[in-house]
């Protein structure tokens, strides 16, 4: 299981895919394909490797225990908002999350039914910077 606690390891990520790549056009040069071919996909699949990097780094921040979807055989999941409150055993994070705005809510409730940021962007109409920022923000609470 993937350690939810590190970081995005970039330069193992970056030795795997160069690996793979270099596989890639051993075959395609013994297939003499075209070389300025073959260098135009490489470009193409450095940006690619790049922006799955840049989004992998970014995701980090909504890993936490809090997020987990865990089966759980014994309590009612909570499909509305006074659920959610009801669930809440830090007494910090109740008090902000009562009276915060119901955006925080429905992200929470949107994070526990497995929509990523990016859904839960497009559903709320909010920038996922947005929501990566008000997820930071009930982190820290629960750290408190």
């Amino acid at each position: 299981m993937e350690d939810y606690h590190m970081g995005y390891d970039y330069k193992k990520e970056y030795i795997r895919w160069k690996e793979w790549k270099d596989r890639e056009e051993k075959i395609l040069r013994q297939h003499h394909f075209n070389e300025q071919k073959i260098e135009e996909l490489h470009e193409f699949d450095l940006e690619q490797f790049n922006a799955e990097r840049r989004f992998r780094r970014n995701q980090n921040v909504t890993k936490d225990i809090f997020f987990y979807m865990q089966p759980v055989h014994d309590k009612k999941e909570s499909y509305s908002i006074e659920d959610l409150l009801d669930q809440i055993e830090n007494e910090t994070l109740f008090e902000y999350l009562k009276y915060t705005d119901s955006i925080v809510l429905d992200i929470i409730i949107l994070k526990q039914h497995g929509y990523n940021v990016r859904e839960i962007s497009q559903i709320l109409g909010l920038s996922m910077s947005s929501i990566y920022r008000k997820i930071k923000k009930i982190k820290e609470l629960l750290k408190m």
